[in-house]
């Protein structure tokens, strides 16, 4: 089985600040690539109403559990 790795995309979308999580295959992200995603989110969206888009990969290992999970001092 693939691994997966997961990204936050931000974006604006008609003005508005929008993010979305996206489970892809590959290590790494750009932002055409995550454009295209977003464009077949928002098939509804007029082309250039999906601006500013930026992705951060997110390290599922360590925030898996949220600060001081089951941590005693």
């Amino acid at each position: 089985m693939a691994k997966k790795y997961v990204f936050l995309v931000s974006y604006i979308l008609d003005n508005q600040p929008q993010s979305t999580r996206v489970d892809v295959d590959a290590e790494s992200l750009t932002p055409d690539q995550a454009l295209f995603y977003l464009q077949s989110l928002h098939a509804g969206a007029l082309p250039g109403l999906i601006t500013d888009v930026q992705v951060s990969r997110v390290d599922t290992e360590r925030t898996a559990f949220p600060p001081g999970h089951g941590r005693q001092p």
